[in-house]
């Protein structure tokens, strides 16, 4: 007998098993040392190592699996196992880590910790071979053990929607993200996935409401436009709705364009209607068959915001020198349609006032301008404010929400 003589560099002792999920390690020098091992398979052993520092991962898995044939005591058997698995990990071989995972789950004298590890490290090795229901149990039993994170059952979710175990699933991401706690953008996609494999539209949608605000991105603000525009919401929210789309560029077609132009145009912000025009006809999404209507829009929108600077001046003398808030927050949208926020503060401010007030129409509408001039600004505090102020009324609170973040 002899004792295993060449091991890895300290270096690489800790190395984790490339291509693994999990933590299984290499034991360390000392720990070979204090066994006796054969000639013949430390021989073939010692020859792997010396490989897979050489980078030859070719010659080195042949030799673990050479020093695992003629392994007799558990400790070989160990050794040469864990040593493939580090080995097959490099070299790409899924098959080889899957075997050796297997065999260290049933080699005597593995640890239970070990095993728990080895558990965890298995699963994503039956799942890139599609054999998602040996994945899900592999990580049920490495999250019997009790050591589970919320990123373990966030893992054990996805395993679960690829066995199409959706109940499962959602199980599993109430325990990766419980009540009170804010889920990752992971977790919300496949919460809203099973949600719309099981048809539960209401949830689905509340989910991407979460993922829009937390998450933003075009996919989600279309599901939430997809919903909402059905339903008929008010006029001037829904406005506010595709103000957001334009603002972070999530408009898809020119529909949603044409929409927000329209709007624009009804409520006076005739500049932003001008420039929403434009850039949908510069972005292509207007087709041929609506081309002539757009460019016909377009001219309307540009006669009429050329008039409306003209006025402009006699629009903001009249608004300074009065006490009728629904003029200042005509000036306000004016200004804001103009790119002009410091001054839409302004005048939108004064509209809101206790001695303005009055006689506005539509105050929820002139605070969600007022926090959109504010974030132009940069001005969160305030735009905090006035989005809150605007969602207070029921008709505006989509829209509020959408542009606060909450």
């Amino acid at each position: 007998m002899t004792k295993l003589a060449t091991v890895l560099t300290r270096a690489t002792r800790g190395l984790l098993v490339a291509g693994v999920l999990g933590v299984a390690t290499l034991a360390s020098q000392g720990a070979y040392a204090q066994q006796q091992t054969s000639a013949e398979f430390s021989e073939k052993y010692n020859a792997g190592v010396t490989a897979y520092k050489g980078h030859d991962v070719a010659k080195a898995l042949a030799a673990a699996k050479e020093a695992h044939a003629v392994a007799k005591s558990s400790f070989e058997k160990t050794a040469s196992l864990k040593l493939m698995l580090v080995v097959a990990g490099a070299a790409g071989k899924v098959q080889d880590q899957q075997e050796a995972l297997e065999q260290l789950l049933t080699t005597e004298g593995v640890s239970a910790a070990e095993k728990v590890q080895f558990h965890k490290s298995l699963a994503p090795i039956y799942a890139a071979t599609n054999h998602y229901d040996k994945a899900v149990t592999e990580m049920k039993s490495y999250l019997a053990a009790g050591a589970g994170s919320a990123a373990d059952w966030e893992t054990l979710a996805q395993l679960q929607y690829g066995a199409h175990d959706c109940k499962g699933a959602l199980e599993s991401i109430d325990k990766a993200a419980p009540a009170g706690k804010e889920a990752s953008e992971g977790v919300l996609k496949l919460r809203y996935t099973c949600y719309t494999q099981d048809k539960d539209g209401a949830k689905a949608v509340a989910t991407a409401e979460e993922l829009l605000r937390r998450y933003p991105k075009k996919e989600w603000y279309q599901v939430v436009l997809a919903d909402l525009l059905p339903k008929k919401p008010d006029e001037l929210a829904m406005l506010g709705v595709l103000r957001f789309g334009y603002e972070h560029d999530f408009l898809a077609d020119e529909g949603d364009y044409t929409h927000l132009a329209d709007s624009a145009l009804s409520e006076g912000t005739t500049a932003e209607a001008q420039h929403v025009l434009e850039k949908a006809l510069a972005k292509k999404v207007i087709g041929a068959k609506s081309k002539d209507k757009a460019e016909a829009l377009l001219k309307q929108a540009k006669d009429r915001a050329a008039d409306d600077a003209k006025s402009l001046p006699q629009l903001d003398a009249e608004s300074k020198a009065g006490k009728n808030g629904e003029t200042d927050v005509k000036l306000g949208l004016r200004y804001f349609s103009m790119g002009q926020y410091d001054k839409a503060v302004e005048a939108l401010t004064r509209g809101l006032s206790a001695d303005h007030v009055a006689k506005v129409r539509r105050p929820d509408e002139a605070n969600l301008v007022l926090g959109m001039s504010y974030t132009k600004l940069h001005k969160k505090a305030e735009a905090d404010k006035a989005f809150a102020a605007a969602k207070a009324d029921p008709r505006m609170a989509v829209a509020a929400k959408m542009w606060a973040g909450n």
